[in-house]
């Protein structure tokens, strides 16, 4: 049998049929390829860090944060990793060396459906707009993102804040308050970043945590899930339960003199002071725990690379997993790099918070990564009445009113008024530099508060409107909790100085105590207070005694109290206990919690003053993020007295 003809003129379709199967045997040993690489040598190879996303652009560098690079693998292919917990500090770079490097890892080397969550929907969107996009340009992928699907109507980029489609998956931006997107998607990964900012329930529906979870599944098998949080409240962290249901890790470093492995603590940091109280810039080291030796921050150099003398800086475990596919790491503030978080910083940062409570539980939190645990128990009476003193305080009687002695330090008056069926009660509280106050008078004014007409509204409108001490109320805060329409009426025949309040019983958001909001059919505007932070700082201040030597600063916060205010007084100031309460979801929460039978309008009225004093401050003095600038705000009190 002759052979058969050899063809030497194949058909157009035959040609293109032959080089698409070409075409994608080469893409799949690409991808094959590409899909052995771990994150780290994704990053190494393919990330370039823009001119001002860091102080440290250019080629991704490990080298700069070493400590990341284990976490960062945890997310490749082939690890068998699939849940891994990050309770970290600021400025230590997770967000660049992890989130970011494993998104680009997952566009170009792992496709799959996505999830990135923050604190809110519109800060995830943010985030993708502002970081990620800059990430992909920069690592050139943006090519890969394009609309997925054609579409004949109402086309779309496929490349939004909104959404990511790239060759076989997306990624969507969510916020974790969401409860429909968190139940409609399936994905292979998941960013969950910030968790400890996310609310107890989604929409009455559960904890978002274990609504997103359950959107993997469907690839329970090759899932990644990243939990990433600065840590906030102990009583409610998520991000804690998390690291404790991993391994625990913590990084260790090797002493540049005895080669002790290690890992930081915020004890072993040592530094001294100025016969004026400043930091010694150059006393500032670390405390070997083995042998004492000293280290500088500029020994970063020598002690977070992971393979000098003395042993090889490296994470370890300190606990059995609660599932073997799940790690869990702890970094603070203090492995910083070089160029970034100095520990000088750090520790000058400590020096000016002092017993500033408020700032001190924002350094446990953004410095040395670790939850605050709130000291909830009301404060023992006994002690707050040790605070009285002997000066003169407003007394009123018919026909007979009596000034108050007005202290050398008081700069501005305050007035609270809690709102009762047949009482209104009242305080004025004078303030001085870094919130030390005085009580310059406590009235219970009978009436019957649902009648705009009563006299007590005259008389609580002589009091906003009489000199105090030769000192006018800067401003009033009346409760609307009861007989609001009546309260806002009264509020309405004052220009200004004189607003409506309610209380919210949640930590503030942002870096403000108040909100203000319109009133519908009314004039005045009212002001919401956030009144879980003020009962905090109010119990933390009433406590603090003297100190011993006459010539120290008064301590910041300082309650000063009159001898005339009696036992009941003080039960009513500290009527409320803070304590945890589970929901009908499983979450925990603290609750502020009144016992049967207590009353607590002292404590409502002293909450207001202090929240006027925030009013006060923040419309004068606010700072760009939202805080208020204390020390501008008290100078230009002083200089217009």
């Amino acid at each position: 049998m002759s052979a058969p003809a050899r063809r030497e003129v194949f058909s157009r379709d035959e040609i293109a049929e032959s080089w698409s199967w070409l075409g994608e045997a080469i893409a799949a040993a690409i991808h094959s390829e590409i899909s052995h690489l771990s994150v780290s040598e994704w990053a190494e190879q393919k990330r370039i860090i823009p001119e001002g996303l860091s102080s440290l652009p250019g080629p991704y560098r490990w080298e700069v944060t070493p400590y990341l690079r284990e976490i960062a693998d945890c997310l490749s292919a082939t690890s068998p990793v699939q849940e891994i917990a990050v309770m970290k500090g600021a400025q230590v770079g997770f967000t660049v060396g992890v989130l970011e490097n494993w998104i680009g890892y997952v566009i170009d080397a792992e496709p799959g459906p996505m999830m990135f969550v923050s604190g809110d929907k519109e800060m995830a969107e943010a985030s993708v707009e502002l970081r990620i996009d800059r990430m992909i340009q920069s690592a050139g992928l943006q090519d890969k993102i394009f609309s997925q699907a054609e579409k004949t109507a109402n086309k779309k980029s496929g490349d939004t804040k909104k959404k990511k489609e790239f060759p076989g998956g997306f990624l969507l931006p969510v916020g974790p308050n969401s409860a429909a997107k968190l139940r409609t998607f399936s994905v292979r990964y998941e960013a969950l970043d910030e968790v400890d900012s996310y609310p107890a329930s989604s929409e009455g529906e559960g904890d978002p945590i274990g609504l997103l979870k359950r959107r993997t599944d469907s690839f329970e098998a090759i899932r990644k899930i990243l939990y990433g949080s600065t840590p906030l409240i102990s009583q409610t962290s998520k991000i804690e339960p998390l690291y404790k249901a991993g391994d625990q890790r913590q990084y260790h470093v090797p002493c540049k003199h005895c080669g002790h492995l290690q890992s930081l603590r915020w004890a072993q940091l040592r530094w001294e002071k100025d016969e004026l109280g400043a930091l010694i810039y150059p006393s500032v080291r670390y405390e070997c725990e083995a042998c004492g030796g000293s280290w500088r921050n500029e020994d970063k150099a020598f002690f977070l690379r992971e393979d000098r003398r003395g042993g090889k800086a490296k994470w370890i475990p300190s606990s059995k997993p609660a599932r073997p596919s799940m790690r869990s790491y702890h970094i603070s503030s203090l492995y910083s790099p070089i160029g970034m978080r100095s520990w000088e910083s750090i520790v000058e940062e400590w020096i000016e918070i002092g017993d500033n409570i408020e700032k001190r539980k924002q350094f446990i939190n953004t410095v040395l990564g670790e939850t605050w645990t709130e000291r909830g128990e009301a404060p023992r009476i006994e002690r707050v009445m040790l605070r009285r003193e002997d000066y003169a305080v407003e007394l009123r009687a018919p026909g007979k009113i009596t000034q108050p002695d007005m202290p050398a330090g008081a700069l501005l008056l305050t007035l609270g008024c809690d709102i009762q069926k047949d009482r209104i009660e009242c305080e004025i509280v004078a303030w001085g530099v870094n919130k030390e106050s005085w009580s310059l008078g406590y009235f219970v004014i009978p009436g019957e508060t649902a009648n705009s007409e009563d006299h007590c509204w005259d008389e609580l409108k002589e009091i906003i409107l009489s000199p105090h001490g030769e000192k006018m109320i800067s401003l009033s805060l009346i409760d609307s909790g009861y007989n609001s329409p009546v309260v806002y009426q009264f509020c309405d025949r004052f220009d200004g100085g004189v607003f409506p309040v309610k209380g919210e019983s949640r930590a503030a958001r942002f870096r403000r105590q108040y909100m203000l909001k319109d009133v519908p059919g009314y004039a005045c505007k009212r002001i919401d207070l956030y009144t879980d932070d003020l009962k905090l700082e109010i119990y933390s201040s009433v406590v603090k005694g003297l100190p011993e030597n006459p010539e120290a600063p008064i301590p910041h916060g300082y309650c000063h109290f009159p001898s005339e205010y009696g036992e009941k007084y003080f039960r009513q100031l500290t009527a409320e206990e803070r304590v945890k309460e589970t929901t009908r979801t499983g979450q925990s929460r603290l609750v502020w919690h009144k016992p049967e039978g207590r009353r607590n309008e002292a404590l409502d009225c002293r909450v207001y003053n202090l929240g006027a004093l925030y009013v006060l401050a923040t419309l004068a003095c606010e700072s760009e993020d939202g805080a208020v600038d204390w020390s501008m705000f008290w100078g230009a009190l002083q200089g217009n007295r």
